[in-house]
């Protein structure tokens, strides 16, 4: 008997101590009822706004319930100083099946390993870029739209590699990113192109803050990609008002260029309890060396407008309207009128 109950005794604190160290589960969920009421014929280039890269090619008056966005995370702590991230993600425009049935993929797989000096940590493994992931922390809405260069693939969000960062002071950090340049894909030949991703934020009062960021990667045999972007946005319990403004050139290995650059300024502001008002304006120039003689390579203008009511703290519906002009003559603009969703937990 005695056995038995030490036994017993010693199965209970194997559960309790390993339930002490269980992961931790996350996730989120984003999408739209959407209905197109405007769209140029004419316009077959990709179209801009994420809303259409889920659908493919517009046309007037389609509309339909999508999702944008799933991400379920799972967190482990190894140790005070060792965790770990793994992270699912199904998006309708990235992780579809050949035969068109949805499906997912793997977003984020690392390790960080923290304070490895005072104040540094170091991650090895698939991870977030800083040019799109910290862009989003700092205006919020993702759900809404992606941030300028997310949304016009002058970045990645993700790649494989090992970074390392390193808080200076409560003001100010700055990390370091190499990786592969090749995101979330399989990687190829071309794999020798590394890329490097380099930022420094500054919060010189709570309220404010001011990010620079990097990036330079090779293209194949003498060409080569970089882009620097700013960001400054300030942001309280009442209102947040921000700018984003990057450059982007582009040189293949012949000597011809591609300069893109573009304007974000995004802003929100509280009319009451749990309801917002948000609004955002685009400027982007596709091809800076290239008169606007076709859609893809025309100066594009991009406004949304919208509210959004918290029902909960992480539960939020946000309808918003979304508009797109292009620097042609006689092109008639793009319009979404989108009831917008997002839970997380």
């Amino acid at each position: 008997m005695r056995r038995t109950y030490a036994f017993a005794a010693l199965l209970l604190f194997a559960g309790v101590s390993f339930g002490q160290n269980l992961p931790k589960f996350s996730g989120l969920f984003f999408g739209d009822y959407y209905y197109v009421l405007g769209h140029d014929a004419a316009n077959t280039s990709v179209n801009p706004t994420s809303i259409y890269s889920t659908t493919g090619a517009l046309t007037k008056d389609m509309q339909a319930f999508d999702y944008r966005r799933i991400y379920l995370t799972a967190a482990y702590d190894f140790a005070q100083d060792f965790t770990a991230q793994f992270r699912f993600e199904s998006d309708p425009s990235a992780s579809s099946l050949p035969n068109g049935k949805l499906s997912s993929m793997i977003k984020d797989a690392f390790i960080n390993w923290k304070n490895v000096t005072d104040g540094g940590n170091i991650i090895i493994g698939l991870q977030g870029t800083p040019q799109i992931n910290m862009a989003e922390g700092i205006f919020g809405y993702r759900p809404v739209e992606k941030t300028i260069e997310d949304l016009h693939g002058i970045s990645q969000s993700r790649d494989m590699g090992v970074s390392y960062n390193q808080k200076f002071s409560d003001s100010f950090t700055a990390g370091l990113l190499i990786g592969n340049n090749s995101g979330n894909s399989i990687q190829t030949a071309n794999g020798r192109y590394k890329a490097a991703y380099l930022y420094l934020q500054y919060n010189p009062m709570k309220e404010l803050t001011v990010l620079l960021n990097g990036q330079y990667n090779g293209t194949g045999p003498h060409g080569y990609n970089r882009v620097g972007d700013i960001i400054v946005n300030y942001a309280n319990s009442s209102f947040s008002l921000g700018a984003q403004y990057f450059l982007n050139g582009i040189t293949a290995a012949g000597g011809s260029t591609l300069e893109r650059n573009g304007l974000s300024l995004n802003g929100w502001v509280s009319l009451v309890d749990n309801l917002r008002l948000f609004a955002r304006y685009d400027n982007y120039t596709p091809n800076a060396n290239t008169k606007n003689t076709t859609f893809a390579n025309s100066n594009q203008n991009l406004i949304i407008g919208g509210l959004d009511w918290s029902v909960r703290k992480n539960v939020h519906f946000m309808p918003n309207v979304e508009y797109v002009s292009y620097g042609m003559s006689g092109s008639n603009p793009d319009v979404v009128a989108k009831a917008t969703f997002f839970i997380s937990f």
